[in-house]
C-alpha cells in the first residue's frame, strides 16, 4: 500500500491528490527571498525580509488535504517562536504559498514495479512491448530484441550479460542469450510460443523455464533498469523503480551484490528506487548509506504505520522483529585488527583509493584495535583447538585481517618479535585470513614526503626511510626530529590531516605497499562476496 501511495504521487503531485499528506522540509534562503523580497516593504507587514529572514532553515511541518495546505500544531508552535517580529497572519499565508509550491522529488516520474510474485514463462509474440509488474511480457521483449533488426541486440548481449554476470559472481556464467520456439512449431507463427534460454559454459543452452526463480528475478530486474527505458525513450533519471521482495530465492551472498549494484546504479543514473523486504541482508546493508533511508511498516491490529528508522537501537530492534539475534548479523562482514587509532585512519583511507570507495568500514569490514603489546595475550586460533589461556579473537569473527608493524631496524634485523611470529602462524591457517607484517618499521614509513610537506607546511621533504623512526617522544635520530625539525609528534593528529592527501600514485612505489594493499581489498571483497 505505500507503493501505492508512491504511485499515486508521481501521478497527482501533492496538490492534486486525494490522499492526506503531511510534509516536512526546511524553509532555505533562496524560498524564503523570492517569497519576502529583501528591499520590498508595504503592506500589513512592513519590511518583508524582515520577517522572511527568521525562517532560514527553520523546520516546517505542513499538511496536503484534497489540494488544500496547512500547518500542523506542530509547525505553528514551532515557527511562532521563530519569528522575533511577531507570527502575523500575512507571514503565515506567504510560508503557506511557499510550501504549497514543493513537491515531492518524484513527481511527473514513471513508475516501474516489480511484484512479489513474478515469473518468466514462455509466450506468444504480441503487439504490446513492455514487461508487467509480474513479469509477463518478459520473453517477448527479450524475443524483439535478439530478432528484430530495428531493435538492438547487444542491449541484450552484451550489456545485460555484463551486468547479469557482475551480480552472479561465481555463482553463474552466462555467455549468451538465445530465444527459441517451443513446442509444436508448425502452428501459425503468431500462434508459436517463445522461450528463454541462457547458455553456460559447462551447461550449454538451459531454458529459463527449468531455471531458478533467483536467475529470473535478476533478469526482470535489468529488463526494468536497462531495456524497458530505452523503448520508451526516456532517460533514467524520469524513473522511479520499485521492487518488492527481491529476497526471494536469492541466497544472501547474492542478494549482497544485487543490492550493490541496485545501490549504485540509482546513484550513478539519478534515479529513485524503493524496495520492500523482509529481509535482514538489506537492513545490513542499506543501514549504513547516507543515500538511503529504512522505512519500517508496523501494525497493531488495527491501524497500519510507517515510520523512518534511522537511530542504531531502533534497527537493533527493526532485526529482532525480523527474528534475528545479534549474532546472526550485527557484526561486520570481517575484521581488521590493527595495533592502534592511528592505523585505522591509515588502512580506511588505504581501502578508499584501492578500492575505488568502494569498500566501506562498519559495512563491508570493522577495524578492531588489539593495543600493540596486547597482542601477547590474544590468539587466533580454532575455538575447539584453543586451551582458553589466552583471549581468543578469532571468536569475534571468523574472517581477519591482522596489521603488524615490523619495527626492525635495519635490513640485517630479520627476527619478528615472539608474539608476532606467532600471531603470524596462526593466521597462515585460517581460511581467508590475511596478515602484514611491515618490511618497513610501521605505517608512518610509508607515508611520502610530499604528504609531510603538506601537513606540516615544507617546500620539500625527502620520503621517509624504511627504518626511520617515529616515536611519540620526540629525539634526535627520529624522522619527524631530524627532517621536519620538530619537538612533538601525534601520531592520530598527524594521521586524520594526512590521510585525505594520500593517492594511489603516491603510494605505489612504497615498498611492498601496492601488493600489499591489492591482496587486502580482495580479502574484503571475498568477505563480502
Amino acid at each position: 500500500h505505500l507503493l501505492d501511495v508512491v504511485e499515486q504521487l508521481t501521478q497527482t503531485g501533492l496538490k492534486k491528490s486525494q490522499i492526506t499528506c503531511e510534509c516536512t522540509s526546511t524553509f532555505d534562503d533562496a524560498s524564503l527571498r523570492q517569497r519576502f523580497p529583501e528591499g520590498t516593504s508595504g503592506g500589513d507587514i512592513g519590511n518583508f525580509w524582515a520577517h522572511g529572514r527568521q525562517f532560514v532553515n527553520k523546520a516546517a511541518c505542513w499538511e496536503v488535504t484534497a489540494g488544500k495546505t496547512s500547518f500542523t500544531k506542530v509547525a505553528e508552535r514551532n515557527l511562532s517562536s521563530a519569528a522575533k517580529l511577531g507570527y502575523h497572519p500575512t507571514v503565515k499565508r506567504i510560508l503557506l504559498n511557499t510550501v504549497a509550491d514543493l513537491q515531492i522529488p518524484w513527481f511527473g516520474r514513471s513508475m516501474r514495479r516489480l511484484l512479489a510474485d513474478r515469473d518468466v514463462q514462455p509466450e506468444r509474440l504480441s503487439s504490446a512491448l513492455s514487461v508487467d509488474p509480474d513479469g509477463r511480457g518478459a520473453t517477448h521483449v527479450i524475443q524483439r530484441h535478439i530478432t528484430n533488426e530495428n531493435y538492438d541486440e547487444d542491449l541484450i548481449q552484451v550489456t545485460l550479460l555484463k551486468h547479469l554476470a557482475e551480480i552472479f559472481g561465481d555463482d553463474g556464467q552466462f555467455n549468451r542469450i538465445e530465444i527459441r520456439q517451443t513446442g509444436n512449431v508448425e502452428v501459425a507463427p503468431d500462434q508459436a510460443m517463445w522461450e528463454v534460454f541462457l547458455g553456460e559454459p559447462e551447461k550449454g543452452l538451459v531454458p529459463l523455464s527449468r531455471s531458478g526463480s533467483g536467475l529470473k528475478t535478476i533478469i526482470l530486474v535489468l529488463l526494468n533498469l536497462l531495456v524497458i527505458p530505452r523503448i520508451d525513450k526516456k532517460s533514467l533519471s524520469e524513473y522511479v523503480f520499485a521492487f518488492e521482495e527481491l529476497e526471494n530465492n536469492l541466497h544472501p551472498a547474492l542478494l549482497r551484490r544485487l543490492f550493490r549494484f541496485l545501490a549504485d546504479f540509482a546513484v550513478s543514473e539519478n534515479c529513485i528506487l524503493f524496495l520492500t523486504t523482509h529481509s535482514s541482508v538489506a537492513v545490513d546493508f542499506f543501514s549504513s548509506r547516507s543515500d538511503s533511508q529504512i522505512i519500517q511498516v508496523t501494525h497493531d491490529g488495527k491501524f497500519a504505520q510507517a515510520r523512518p528508522v534511522s537511530a542504531h537501537f531502533d534497527k537493533v530492534q527493526l532485526l529482532s522483529e525480523l527474528g534475528c539475534r545479534p549474532s546472526d548479523l550485527l557484526q561486520a562482514n570481517g575484521i581488521i585488527w590493527v595495533e592502534g587509532p592511528s592505523d585505522r585512519i591509515y588502512v580506511n583511507r588505504f581501502l578508499a583509493i584501492y578500492s575505488e570507495n568502494k569498500l566501506q568500514e562498519g559495512r563491508d569490514y570493522q577495524c578492531a584495535f588489539y593495543g600493540g603489546s596486547v597482542l601477547k595475550q590474544c590468539e587466533f586460533t580454532d575455538p575447539d583447538e584453543s586451551n582458553g589461556e589466552l583471549a581468543n579473537l578469532l571468536r569475534l569473527n571468523a574472517n581477519v585481517a591482522v596489521l603488524c608493524d615490523g619495527d626492525r631496524v635495519s635490513e640485517a634485523d630479520s627476527e619478528l618479535k615472539a608474539r608476532v611470529q606467532r600471531v603470524s602462524d596462526e593466521v597462515a591457517t585460517i581460511p581467508n585470513g590475511f596478515l602484514w607484517v611491515t618490511e618497513a618499521k610501521e605505517i608512518e614509513n610509508y607515508i611520502p614526503g610530499t604528504v609531510w610537506a603538506k601537513v606540516y607546511d615544507k617546500a620539500v621533504v625527502s620520503d621517509p626511510d624504511k627504518f626511520d623512526s617515529f616515536p611519540s617522544k620526540v629525539s634526535e635520530g627520529s624522522f619527524v626530529f631530524d627532517k621536519l625539525g620538530r619537538k612533538t609528534f601525534d601520531k592520530c593528529e598527524f594521521a586524520t590531516e594526512a590521510a585525505p592527501l594520500l593517492t594511489k600514485e603516491s603510494m605505489e612505489g612504497r615498498f611492498e605497499f601496492d601488493n600489499k594493499l591489492k591482496e587486502l581489498v580482495e580479502r574484503v571483497r571475498s568477505w563480502n562476496s
